[in-house]
């Protein structure tokens, strides 16, 4: 059975025209463009609006209810890229590539008269012929188009890629995430992605994004967790819109390979914040806007973006105990009082998470949620504005971590004199971009460090 899905999905996907609307309602245009858009937000995947902030997916075959995953393929595996004639691709494109610039939410590729836009760290478009190796200008745009870096540096230039380029980072990383973010340069013509997960060189998740006519359609989000030992790495190739392949599969690497071990000395669940991504246009899948970046000490990552904290508790033993962590770190309630959840109804499901540590014998460690800026969710609209109130909601669950036995009190931090997010630490107005997420893991490597320093023997 598993192996004709893969066949009706394809026949399936050809029949079917899908539109992906923006938040005005209106269908966007395929290609890339001459002017700055507003992206969809990349962090946010929450599950009131998650068909609005991420594609849709189908997955060929599904985990088994036990631990461990289905086979869904132990052949063509085979890296093909040297051997792939690209087709219906324009025989001139360039693919550019640097590296990302904090607060970016956009990039502008200047070519003669012509300019390009990129929410990612590169971009492919067509060149006439002989003019690859040009002078290109890029510059780093804020989400209003305000210039951050008028010469971002050219990483890279490639003239005719035959396989996308994955942006994953996880080389850069102490564990590879428990919620696995998919991410890379989009390809140009590409209608929709097919993405796989290979573990010991078998074929065991399988998705195919849904059509999506934009240009910053460049990310996914996995929605089940790895919790399986085993070496990983995942690849991603374009369709068209009939589902037939124009390019090879990406190339594996060091940055889109990782192992899963099911030891875990340090482990913090939360939501966006702690799963990362920054700036709208990242996602988690980079190591900058990853607070666990900047711990001193490993920190496997348990974060899930649009997490509640009743999401957290239901998905907790699940997700935590197989790593048989010694502390977990929770960090958990912006997406409560950012969505008119009661304060009582988060300390209570925080509490519930305090109960199962004590029963597994696991130290909790609270980390205090950060505050909100309205104003920029409003100006951003990625997300329903929060309710007046949220500043209660928000000291209610502080109040209560602050009395627990471990807490690690970040929220001040990031207050501006009204109490609210800092705009110099946030684009989007919910979540912490870089200079956020280290003053988070600078806080919680000193938490570590007294604590090991604690366990040394006196003499």
């Amino acid at each position: 059975m598993l192996k004709v899905l893969p066949v009706i999905l394809a026949v399936f996907l050809s029949v079917m025209h899908f539109q992906f609307y923006d938040g005005s309602g209106n269908a966007t245009e395929q290609g890339f463009i001459s002017e700055p858009h507003n992206p969809r937000n990349h962090l946010t995947q929450d599950s009131s609006r998650r068909n609005e902030v991420t594609a849709k997916v189908m997955s060929i075959g599904e985990a088994s209810s036990k631990d461990s995953e289905i086979i869904l393929s132990s052949s063509n595996v085979s890296e093909e890229t040297d051997n792939f004639n690209p087709i219906n691709r324009d025989e001139n494109i360039l693919r550019l590539t640097w590296k990302i610039v904090p607060f970016a939410v956009k990039y502008k590729v200047y070519n003669n008269d012509e300019s390009f836009v990129s929410y990612t760290s590169g971009i492919e478009f067509e060149v006439p012929p002989g003019h690859a190796n040009e002078d290109f200008q890029i510059t780093a745009l804020d989400f209003d188009g305000n210039v951050i870096d008028e010469h971002v540096k050219i990483a890279t230039r490639e003239v005719n890629p035959t396989a996308p380029l994955t942006t994953t980072e996880f080389d850069k990383m102490d564990y590879a995430p428990a919620y696995v973010v998919y991410s890379w340069i989009p390809t140009k013509d590409a209608d929709h992605y097919e993405i796989q997960l290979i573990k010991n060189d078998n074929v065991v998740r399988e998705y195919v994004t849904e059509y999506h006519p934009k240009d910053d359609n460049f990310d996914f989000y996995d929605p089940k967790p790895l919790i399986d030992e085993g070496d990983y790495f995942w690849r991603v190739r374009g369709l068209s819109a009939d589902n037939t392949p124009i390019t090879a599969w990406s190339k594996r690497n060091e940055s889109n390979s990782f192992k899963i071990r099911k030891n875990a000395r340090f482990c913090a669940i939360g939501d966006s914040i702690t799963h990362g991504g920054g700036s709208i246009s990242v996602p988690p899948s980079t190591a900058v806007y990853n607070w666990e970046t900047y711990c001193k000490v490993p920190v496997k990552n348990l974060g899930k973006s649009g997490d509640t904290t009743d999401d957290i508790l239901e998905r907790f033993e699940r997700d935590v105990l197989p790593f048989k962590p010694e502390v977990v770190f929770i960090m958990a309630g912006v997406n409560d009082y950012r969505s008119g959840i009661l304060a009582w109804h988060s300390v209570m499901n925080l509490t519930a998470m305090k109960e199962k540590c004590i029963q597994h014998n696991i130290k909790p460690v609270f980390i205090t949620p950060t505050p909100l800026n309205s104003r920029l969710i409003r100006k951003i609209r990625f997300v329903e504005a929060p309710p007046s109130d949220w500043h209660e909601h928000m000291k209610y669950i502080c109040d209560w971590m602050r009395k627990q036995e471990n807490c690690i009190d970040i929220n001040e931090l990031f207050m501006d004199g009204d109490g609210n997010l800092r705009e110099d630490l946030s684009v989007d107005g919910l979540h912490p971009d870089a200079e956020g997420k280290e003053i988070i893991g600078n806080a919680v490597s000193d938490w570590l460090n007294r604590y090991l320093d604690s366990l040394m023997p006196v003499y």
